[in-house]
């Protein structure tokens, strides 16, 4: 506590009553706080939900790999977390996300984001103090101009050592070996350890250098990869052809996995192709029609017109990404 100056430990009270505040079932609950005055140091007693089934870390040391379907419903939860800090007036930035404070209720095999108490100190001159996760901190952190893109950062991060069980930069032998490669863009080595390419993509996007082109915790939730298991897919036919040539018609791909969601004269291998103009058409009125033609039930209209919505999203921002890219790289001339 003596590191904090007068300013910072008001700033800590402040917020430490806003957090008090917080509900969320993805946020392990702070419930308070006080301070402890002894004749040799002054310290903080910070009071919070008790988690008793260990973190993820924990977890990656005894089981070493994740199911896929598992990841994705925790990483929907740190997320949906995520989102609801951002999303808070002013928006709460966590600051030291990591695998070691994602805690898991044994119970349900939910997970929630801990170590909220730290994050409210760590601002200005006690931040290098308290934020010792190098492996996990976005570029912008080490200026200390940041905002909530470095939770984003982190996030990825996570999700790179769920996928490998390794921790980011276990190659390097120090935080000034790490630093050298965070601040000039050079990913870990077991990125490349990533088995599914989808998810290598999402994290690739959430590590990039430029925090402006990173996606948001918003964004994020809408990729189809991180959606409740809802028995329809939407899918490019071809995805990497639709990035790079820039067509403002793509070929869409719907899957009906549920058999309840299945129409008689639909097989379980068949799928309904079909094209979208990316600046025309309306994903609400083309599932519209699929329900009137019979392709897709009418309950289910509204799931199949978020889904294609997410997909065209998501592409637009890659298109953006790469168009950013390209005017980046240098000229080399003739």
């Amino acid at each position: 506590m003596e590191r904090l100056n007068k300013s910072e430990r008001q700033r800590f009270r402040e917020e430490a009553e806003m957090l008090k505040g917080l509900q969320h079932p993805n946020i392990v609950r702070f419930f308070d706080y006080w301070e402890v005055n002894t004749a040799k140091r002054k310290f903080l007693v910070l009071i919070t939900e008790l988690m008793t089934s260990g973190t993820l870390k924990t977890y990656l040391r005894r089981f070493k790999k994740i199911n896929m379907k598992v990841l994705k419903s925790w990483c929907r939860q740190i997320l949906k977390g995520l989102h609801f800090l951002h999303s808070r007036p002013p928006p709460i930035i966590h600051r030291d996300l990591k695998c070691d404070n994602i805690f898991i209720t044994g119970t349900t095999g939910s997970v929630k984001i801990g170590d909220l108490g730290l994050a409210t100190l760590k601002n200005r001159s006690f931040a290098k103090s308290v934020i010792g996760t190098p492996e996990f901190m976005a570029p912008e952190m080490y200026e200390e101009h940041y905002d909530e893109s470095v939770d984003v950062y982190a996030f990825g991060m996570c999700m790179l050592e769920m996928a490998t069980s390794e921790y980011p930069y276990s190659e390097c032998s120090g935080p000034a070996q790490i630093y050298k490669k965070v601040t000039t863009g050079v990913r870990p080595q077991c990125f490349d350890k990533v088995e599914s390419t989808e998810l290598r993509d999402i994290i690739g996007q959430c590590i990039r250098l430029k925090k402006e082109e990173r996606p948001t915790v918003k964004e994020l939730l809408q990729l189809d990869f991180f959606q409740e298991d809802m028995g329809l897919k939407v899918e490019f036919v071809n995805r990497e052809e639709s990035l790079s040539g820039g067509a403002e018609k793509v070929e869409l791909r719907l899957r009906v996995l549920d058999p309840k969601k299945r129409k008689d004269k639909h097989r379980e291998n068949e799928a309904i192709q079909f094209e979208f103009h990316v600046e025309n058409d309306n994903p609400d009125e083309i599932a519209k029609a699929m329900a009137l033609t019979g392709i897709i039930m009418d309950e289910d209209a509204r799931i199949v017109a978020m889904l294609i919505r997410n997909q065209i999203a998501a592409l637009v921002r890659d298109r953006q990404h790469l168009q950013l890219q390209a005017s980046a790289a240098p000229v080399i001339p003739c």
